[in-house]
């Protein structure tokens, strides 16, 4: 039978799940993992970065050779699609949801608030631990996702990812005060739930991940260091 002139053959691609994506979302994983476990077992090897560097080369290598190929993956996986005004407002609306809820915790923890010259480069440097997590919350797995009958709609995804999103961080040290609970595993579930909801809607994961490397950054330096 011929194809069907009434269905756009892009469309039908999006609909089909990319196995190749997720395999290699999960080689990733196993590789850094065991790297985080290496590091844990051997303090001394000072492995403490070498699990977000790995992580991120792969990642780059991967997204080179998949868009040599498919070119059109670009802009599935969210890194070439254009940035429009509402895109950009909203973008920054995040930002400064991300960077003043920071500022609230370090006021109430510190009682005041310092920002010091050397937080700028450490935001672009966290460049690349930002960047291979945002390509496999969204890229991946939210695409993965929005083919999946039961998860479609606005609000389900953006609640699922928020979810994983924050028990994906429960292995990080600093803790609530009085209780087991890692203060990233609380705050990443809005931060989440908002980079899903952005990326359903504007397709794009260069403004995810900066504001990720910008928060990430202030969560350090104003929480985390004081608890």
């Amino acid at each position: 039978m011929g194809e069907n002139p009434g269905v756009n053959p892009d469309a039908r691609l999006c609909r089909t799940i990319d196995w190749t994506d997720l395999k290699f979302a999960f080689i990733v994983g196993a590789v850094t993992t065991t790297l985080k476990l290496i590091g844990q077992a051997k303090p001394e090897w000072q492995l403490n970065a070498v699990d977000a560097l790995v992580a991120f080369l792969l990642t780059l290598g991967y997204i080179i050779a998949r868009a040599r190929r498919q070119p059109e993956k670009l802009d599935e996986w969210g890194i070439t699609t254009p940035l429009n005004l509402p895109a950009v407002a909203a973008g920054l609306v995040l930002l400064a949801i991300a960077v003043g809820s920071q500022a609230a915790y370090g006021i109430a923890l510190t009682g005041r608030l310092d920002f010091e010259p050397a937080y700028a480069p450490r935001m672009v440097e966290y460049i690349v631990g930002a960047f291979p997590q945002q390509f496999f919350m969204c890229s991946v797995g939210l695409v993965f996702l929005t083919k999946i009958r039961a998860f479609r709609g606005m609000w389900r995804i953006p609640l699922a990812v928020g979810l994983v999103f924050s028990l994906a961080h429960f292995w990080t040290p600093a803790r609530i005060p009085g209780t087991i609970i890692p203060i990233q595993m609380v705050l990443v579930f809005p931060a989440g739930f908002a980079a899903a909801w952005y990326f359903l809607r504007f397709r794009s994961i260069l403004p995810l991940a900066a504001i990720h490397a910008i928060g990430y950054v202030l969560l350090h330096n104003w929480v985390e260091m004081h608890l």
